[in-house]
């Protein structure tokens, strides 16, 4: 291996990465040292005692404690199978407790589909040992081996026939000894629940119309608060004749700090009709927006970046063999959840509490506190349900509009986001530009590959900052526009240790001996950016399937079988064949209009493993697609929840059809004009393919996480396919009909 001066920086990113994860760590909670007989998830050593993970209740039930939110993805049914697995109870006696910093751990964010491999198996450990004490306790009383103790349904009953309960036994005692790894968990040949479907344990009260959603949260005294903004990623309020909303029915108050405007009125409906003559009143400096959205995807290059070089094995200059070159783009693409987001927060006193669908109840609480100037234990952030997440959309900054709005008038406030609001305000999923260049060897194969991607940053979220020892600034964009002084913390991308940022995916898992990833971060874009589903997996993985998709028609070999030409790991082999079969896979289509694109991928190189065949078909004459079916294959390891990996995965790949047929930010030069469903449309149902998606478990392996591994290889088949139908290679998402005849054109 070869190294470089950028590559040398990579390994300081990754120190600072360590050092920020250090800082984690030594965030104030007692840590004590855990055995070493089992390697237990990095979080157990901050959380060493079982009972800041579980508590069981004499009256008989467990309460489960976990700090990765529930976002849609199903993770607190999973875990509800864990913990009822190891303890041999029914998942109707578990208890799930939403992410709440005054009683859960600090587990990070809810993200990169690490829910299951972190949280997941600390409860499981965790479970382990609390059923090992337990029928310890019980085998003592009864005055047998604890070879002679049998669960179910939390009644323990010895060999003898003594009998005694979990709740039992619990009563008047404190169960907080240390998870020691000593225990094992139930292997997989005794699993009565893990590996089986279990309908979500969410979805019934959801179903039927209970208060479950956060929008569905009543307190006493509340009232509803509508925050005024131009659409416009910077901006200032010049001036605003506020009178004649004051005076409007309802109106308890209009709140202008800064350049922050809002109003608080006694119903929603009442705040709705106060915003929209506010926003009347009010005159705006916005600076202008550059460069274009039709310049951006080549000026992106000249912007201000960064250079860092994160792989540069062997050697990928030209060697005499024949060579490829190619050049992809990812337009700014929107959260664009069903719901826009909500919030409430509430002061007693010099206390704050908030309720919020954030992904991070403690990065939130600690970011709060600091750009409100409140000490962090005045500030009290509970989760709640909202209506999908796909990374840091506008759950926090509503959180944040929530609090200003209750410091300023003393009372508990609502705020709902308009439409509007969500897709104008929103963090942005980063525009990227990804080159790539590769070479063939005399063997048919590829010798070298160079992949290099220039992007903004897809890590801006409320509190991270601290987790990477920085104190300046705030994740809440509407604090900036007040008049505290509190400014954005400075843009820094994902440490390769979390899976990397924009870089993320951009280095191959093929056998090709000459490699190199190149990252130029973007310190500036023309629109407000943060993560959004997979980072920069999504357009990385575009980039490198439709890359190889184009060298293997460049050679005139079969794209299945040339990637199995570059895969000596078994699994990955697997993943692709499964993918082939249910797909019924032979080969090119040869009908003109018809195509079939094949993509292969893994999620940060060490997630989820993903295989995907897209079928289209397409008008010649007009550019419209048709997606009649798409089969794929996905191992993620040990599966917990079958049904939760299939949806999981589903959905993962209605969104990537979506963001890559259709989807994209639209602005000029004085804000975002893609404000509604007709300037921003998603995919809808009728044009939803049907799914076929097999499953490879693996229950001796370790489970990892499913969320986010189909984004990328679907865009990437689905291009492969639109150019199997048409010979039209389209490289510019999204791939919208004018674009596809154009090429055909070319």
């Amino acid at each position: 291996m070869t190294h470089s001066k950028e590559t040398t920086l990579s390994r300081r990113s990754v120190l600072k990465g360590i050092a920020g994860l250090t800082a984690f760590f030594a965030l104030p909670v007692s840590v004590r040292p855990v055995a070493a007989q089992t390697k237990l998830p990095f979080i157990v050593s901050r959380y060493p005692t079982v009972d800041a993970w579980i508590r069981i209740d004499p009256e008989g039930i467990v309460h489960v404690f976990s700090g990765k939110a529930e976002l849609g993805q199903g993770i607190q049914t999973a875990i509800t199978q864990i913990v009822a697995e190891e303890l041999d109870l029914p998942v109707e006696l578990v208890r799930m407790v939403d992410p709440d910093t005054g009683v859960s751990p600090e587990e990070f964010y809810t993200a990169g589909s690490t829910s299951i491999e972190t949280s997941g198996m600390a409860l499981r450990h965790a479970s382990a040992e609390i059923r090992d004490y337990l029928v310890g306790m019980a085998a003592e009383k009864a005055g047998v081996e604890k070879s002679g103790i049998r669960a179910e349904n939390g009644e323990l009953t010895a060999s003898n026939g003594v009998r005694t309960t979990y709740w039992s036994l619990v009563e008047g005692q404190e169960i907080n000894f240390d998870i020691t790894g000593e225990v094992a968990p139930k292997a997989p040949s005794e699993f009565q629940l893990v590996g089986k479907p279990q309908p979500r344990i969410d979805l019934p009260a959801k179903f039927t119309g209970e208060a479950s959603y956060i929008s569905d949260i009543r307190l006493p005294g509340m009232v509803h608060g509508r925050v005024v903004r131009p659409p416009a990623p910077v901006f200032s309020l010049t001036s605003v004749a506020s009178g004649s909303v004051e005076a409007m029915e309802g109106v308890i108050s209009v709140v202008r700090n800064g350049s922050f405007l809002g109003v608080v009125a006694e119903r929603e409906d009442q705040a709705v009709a106060a915003a929209e003559a506010l926003a009347e009143a009010a005159e705006w400096d916005i600076p202008k927006i550059e460069p274009s959205m039709e310049d951006l995807p080549e000026q992106i290059k000249s912007l201000p970046s960064t250079e860092e070089v994160f792989v540069n094995e062997g050697d990928v200059s030209p060697a005499g063999g024949q060579r490829f070159e190619a050049a992809y783009f990812r337009p700014f693409h929107a959260h664009a959840a069903v719901s826009p987001s909500c919030a409430l927060a509430q002061f007693e006193g010099e206390t704050l509490t908030v309720w919020s669908h954030t992904q991070g109840v403690f990065p939130a609480r600690r970011d709060m506190a600091n750009a409100l100037s409140m000490p962090e234990e005045n500030v009290r952030v509970i989760h709640a349900h909202g209506a999908g997440c796909f990374g840091h959309n506008g759950a926090d900054d509503v959180a944040m509009d929530a609090a200003l709005l209750a410091r300023a008038t003393g009372r508990p406030v609502r705020v709902m986001w308009s439409r509007q609001d969500e897709l104008a305000h929103s963090p942005f999923g980063s525009a990227m530009r990804i080159e790539i260049s590769a070479e063939l060897g005399a063997d048919a194969k590829l010798r070298s590959y160079d992949h290099t991607v220039w992007s903004g940053v897809h890590g801006a979220r409320p509190g991270f900052q601290f987790y990477m020892q920085e104190k300046e600034g705030s994740g809440f964009m509407p604090i900036w526009s007040t008049g505290d002084g509190v400014e954005a913390y400075a843009p820094r991308d994902i440490p390769p240790m979390f899976g990397g940022g924009a870089e993320r995916n951009g280095e191959p898992i093929y056998d090709i001996p000459n490699r190199k990833l190149t990252k130029y971060l973007l310190s500036k874009m023309p629109l407000r950016v943060s993560a959004m589903r997979g980072l920069g997996a999504y357009a990385n993985h575009f980039a490198m399937e439709s890359f190889i998709d184009e060298v293997a028609f460049g050679i005139d070999a079969d794209p299945v079988e040339f990637r199995l030409r570059h895969l000596s790991d078994p699994r990955y082999r697997a993943v692709v064949e499964r993918a082939a079969e249910a797909a019924n896979w032979t080969g090119r289509s040869t009908r003109k209009g018809y195509g079939r694109g094949f993509s292969f991928g893994r999620y940060k190189n060490r997630s989820g493993i993903f295989a995907i065949v897209v079928d289209v078909n397409v008008d010649l004459d007009s550019g419209e697609v048709a997606i009649p079916k798409v089969a794929a294959a996905v191992d993620v390891g040990q599966v917990i929840n079958p049904d939760g990996v299939i949806n999981q995965i589903e959905g993962g790949i209605i969104q990537s059809l979506s963001w890559t047929m259709m989807e994209e930010v639209a602005y000029d030069g004085a804000g975002i004009t893609s404000t509604d469903w007709s300037s921003y449309p998603i995919l809808s149902v009728a044009q939803a393919p049907e799914v076929d998606i097999r499953l490879i478990d693996r229950p001796d392996m370790p489970p990892v996480g499913a969320g986010e591994a189909s984004q990328g290889p679907t865009a990437s088949a689905l291009a492969n396919a639109i150019f199997d139908a048409t010979g039209a290679r389209v490289r510019d998402m999204p791939l919208r009909p004018e674009k596809i005849l154009a090429a055909m054109q070319a």
